[in-house]
Formats: structure tokens, sequence, C-alpha cells
């Protein structure tokens, strides 16, 4: 495994840093430009104290940059703010060297290799499929130079008749389908909160993704959240927000990432079902706080992964589409109609693969189906009832154009009867939704 590289002219802070790293990683220390210079492609990552970049100089690393290179990350002053955007200009990521940053530099570093190694095995996997396609290619070649007497394997051809679910059996056997993957941002955040890392460390974390920055101080300037004085910063917006609602709004703009297609026909859908996401999250959450319900998970993640399903198979069916696996005029209503019977396994098994605990999978695979759960616990009910009351608000998922609005008598359904609501409580649940969602979807967005 490649090291990595420690680079500072201040040897016991080289051994610090190291220490750090050197739990998880071979580490090896850097005392001058050269040795960097001649070992910076044979090492994983590159993690840079502030002293040695101001000894080396800008213009050193700028060269550096210009070729193939490992990630670099410098610790750098909380309050050198020039210094900051000069290496991030280059190329540099950077960790403030705020109060407990230790938990952070090795936070960022595992993950950082971990994605590195994850890209080196997706590389892996592209070329195996190349070897294969090249095989098959050729397989067929012969096939047509051959005697017709000669028996050779045929490909298998598809028509408009062939059913979805068989061909998308098929190519996850096969590991023709590129899986979405769970965004490095919301893993990270995560641990940090595991960790027990206070709101100075996170804020200095989420000013990595200026994206997300923005997005977070726009939310806490909304109507839900605005105080006397308008949040001006990072560090403003997470202390109006609060812990649990950072992580909770961070979850929503990493997950609408995932919301992506390459298949045009699909954009369309895949908007409603993340709109249809966010209120089921957001009916989720006010059900947890208005009923104290002490769930074992948190009420708006659980709301808005529970459909995580319905979006793997549309990106797979529209990839199988762009590929010619199945026909592109296959009516809206079969596709959806497969999804919606299939999309709770597929949706647990995804989650599985992303190392949600078990509770996360119950609520993909039973939030439609309450009968099929063996045990029907809180989150499960608070799950069922948010998803019913999206669809019922006109968040949903089918191919009605704009009528997607579906009768349902909320009170009568069991999720409601078991969580003992009423009507008044369910209108004032849908007063607060629509406000959410008028106020906070396109911010998140």
């Amino acid at each position: 495994m490649k090291p990595v590289l420690v680079a500072s002219t201040d040897s016991e802070e080289a051994q610090k840093i190291s220490k750090i790293i050197a739990q998880d990683h071979k580490v090896a220390i850097i005392e001058s430009s050269d040795m960097l210079d001649s070992l910076v492609n044979v090492s994983a990552m590159v993690i840079l104290d502030h002293s040695f970049y101001e000894h080396c100089g800008p213009e050193f690393f700028r060269k550096l940059l210009e070729g193939p290179h490992p990630p670099f990350l410098m610790l750098t002053p909380p309050d050198d703010i020039r210094t900051i955007v000069d290496i991030v200009e280059i190329g540099i990521g950077y960790i403030p060297k705020v109060p407990e940053y230790q938990k952070l530099l090795g936070l960022t570093a595992n993950n950082t290799l971990a994605q590195l190694k994850e890209n080196e095995q997706l590389k892996q996997n592209v070329l195996s499929l190349k070897q294969r396609v090249e095989e098959l290619e050729k397989a067929q070649s012969e096939q047509r130079e051959s005697p017709k007497g000669n028996s050779f394997p045929k490909t298998r051809l598809l028509d408009e008749k062939t059913n979805i679910l068989d061909e998308i059996i098929v190519v996850f056997k096969r590991g023709e389908i590129e899986l979405p993957t769970l965004p490095l941002m919301s893993i990270k955040f995560q641990e940090m909160m595991n960790i027990g890392a206070n709101l100075q460390v996170i804020g200095a974390f989420l000013k990595q993704d200026m994206a997300i920055s923005s997005k977070l101080i726009s939310v806490s300037n909304s109507a839900y959240y605005r105080g006397v004085n308008e949040s001006k910063n990072l560090g403003q917006a997470v202390g109006r927000l609060g812990l649990k609602n950072t992580k909770r709004y961070v979850d929503a703009v990493c997950n609408r990432s995932l919301y992506v297609t390459k298949n045009k026909r699909f954009l369309t859908l895949l908007e409603s079902l993340w709109e249809h996401s966010l209120a089921c999250a957001y009916v989720s959450q006010i059900l947890d706080e208005s009923l104290a319900l002490s769930l074992e998970n948190d009420a708006f993640t659980m709301g808005l992964l529970h459909d995580i399903g319905k979006l793997l198979l549309l990106q797979v069916i529209g990839q199988l589409q762009l590929k010619k696996k199945i026909g592109d005029q296959l009516e809206v209503s079969e596709i959806l109609n497969t999804i919606n019977l299939h999309h709770g396994k597929f949706g647990a098994a995804l989650l599985k693969k992303w190392n949600f605990s078990e509770g996360f999978s119950r609520i993909a695979a039973y939030h439609d189906d309450l009968e099929k759960a063996d045990t029907v616990s809180n989150d499960l009910l608070v799950v069922h009832f948010g998803n019913l009351m999206a669809k019922s608000m006109g968040f949903s998922l089918n191919d009605q154009g704009d009528d997607r609005k579906e009768k349902l008598d909320l009170v009568d359904t069991e999720s409601a009867r078991r969580l003992g609501l009423d009507d008044s409580m369910i209108d004032e649940f849908k007063h607060k939704v629509s406000g959410f969602m008028s106020e906070l979807k396109g911010l998140l967005a």
C-alpha cells in the first residue's frame, strides 16, 4: 500500500501528525521539497504542515500540482484566510488548526483514502467489463465468419416485451450497473457526530464545501429560522440551526445530489421523487417532535431515505434504456408499476451496502406494507404515515401529470390509528409541511 506523506519543517509537529495517521495507514515523513518532489507520485496522499508550505512557497506547489498527483491536505492557522484562498486555488484542501483538529484530520484522511480505494476498485471493475465486452465482440465476429453448422453462444436480443425486472437482475449479477454511492460529506459529518465533535470543529469542516455552506446560511435566514439579525457566515448559521438540524439539512443537500440521470426521459420523475422524499422527511420529523416518540433513528433521515429503492431502480432502468438493453418505448406506467412492486427490497439492500443500521433497511422494505413486517416499530409507523401524507398533498411519483394528489383518508390509516392521530392534528401537520416545502424546498435543491 502506498504511504501517506507528512511534510513539515518542524520535526516535533511532523511526529504529532504522523501519530494521528499511522493508526490506520503507513506514513513517511518528508523534510525537504526535493524529497516531496521525488516521492509525491508514489504516495497515496500528502499532508502538509503550514510551516512546510511557507518554506517552499506557493509557486513550488503550483508547479508540483500541474501534473498527476495524489490528494493534498494542509493544516492552516484558523484565521489565515489569504493562505486558505491561495491553496484552494492551487488545488490543496485544508483543515484549520482549531481545537480538536486532530479528530477532523483523522476523519478526513481516512475518508479520502477510502474514496481513493473505492475509485481504484471501480477502475478495475470498468477494465474487467471492457475485457468482457471485447470477448463478446470477438465471439460474435467468429460466429459471423464460421460455417453455418458450427454452434456458438448467441447474444440474447431483447424486445419491448422483455420483463424489466428480469433484465435488472441480469445486469446486477454481471456487475454492469453503476450503483449510487453515499456522499462523502454525509459520511464524514456522521462520523464527527459519533465522536462528539463540537460546533466549532463541525463548522470548520463544513467550510470546505462552499455549496453546502451557502445553502445552510440561506436556510438559517429563511422565515422558518430567521432571527433578529441575519446570519452572515456559516458559524452564525450553524449556531442558529443547531447541530441536529444542521445535520439534517446537510443530509438533504447531499441526498439531493443523488437524484441525477443521463436519461432525460426520467428527469421529471426524479424531481417528483425528490420532492416526495423531502416532504416525507419533514412529516416524519414533525410526528417525532409532536408525539415525543423517542425513535431509534432520526425521523428526518428515515423519511429522506425511505424510497431510495425507487431512485436506484429509476437510475438502473434509465441506464438500461441508454444501453439499448430494454426498449425506450416502454410506458411510464409500466416502469412505475415495476418500481412500486420491487423498490422495497432494492432499497433495503442498498442501505445495507451503505452500512446503515437494520432499522433503516426495514423502513425501506416495509414502509408501503406494514403487514409484511414481523414487528412494527414506531420508526416504521412514522415513515409509513409520512409517506402517505406526502402523497395526499401531491408530493408523489406517478404518471398522472399535475393531478398527483392521492385521495386518502389519512385518519383511517393503520399508522394514524396506532399513533393516535386525529383530523385536527393531521390538518396542523399539513399546514406545517406546506410552509416547509414552500420555503425550503428550493433552498435545499
